[in-house]
């Protein structure tokens, strides 16, 4: 098999953990909402606190810049999640002005899923590969988390 060919096949192996996963994280989180409370979620909702906890409390300016929004648009989505219990405000020490975004517990709770996939995979990987194997597939892993995703790191700062 040429080089070409393995970059190849392991580009779409990739895609698809990356597809079913995310698939995955969705579907559970869906089935967790319930239509018709007082905290129910849109999918919009949804996807601005998986946002919210990837981008690690960031202000409501970050917040409207990173989604491409306008500052007001961004605060009313901020408030209404506010509302709902899945986000805070806190105010900056330096600057009271400045209020960082932060998810409470009930939306570590409802966005745990992935977490929990990942879990399940990890005992699979341990279930069917060597010691040897996993060792290999670490540091396959560690490199990739290192070097390979740096243009995503990049991307993501530059975002702030």
């Amino acid at each position: 098999m040429t080089n070409k060919s393995n970059i190849e096949k392991i580009a779409k192996e990739l895609k698809t953990i990356y597809t079913k996963s995310k698939l995955y994280n969705y579907h559970r989180v869906f089935r967790k909402i319930n239509d018709g409370e007082d905290d129910s979620l849109t999918a919009l909702e949804v996807l601005c606190l998986d946002l919210l906890q990837g981008l690690d409390s960031p202000t409501q300016s970050e917040f409207a810049d990173y989604i491409n929004v306008s500052k007001p648009n961004a605060t009313y989505k901020i408030n209404t999640l506010e509302k709902k219990g899945y986000v805070k405000k806190i105010p900056s020490e330096e600057d009271g002005r400045i209020l960082y975004i932060e998810v409470t517990d009930k939306t570590k709770n409802l966005l745990r899923t992935g977490e929990r996939y990942i879990d399940i995979l990890s005992r699979r990987l341990q279930r069917n590969f060597t010691r040897e194997e996993l060792e290999i597939y670490e540091r396959i892993m560690s490199k990739m988390a290192d070097e390979y995703l740096v243009e995503l790191d990049r991307y993501l700062e530059h975002q702030k």
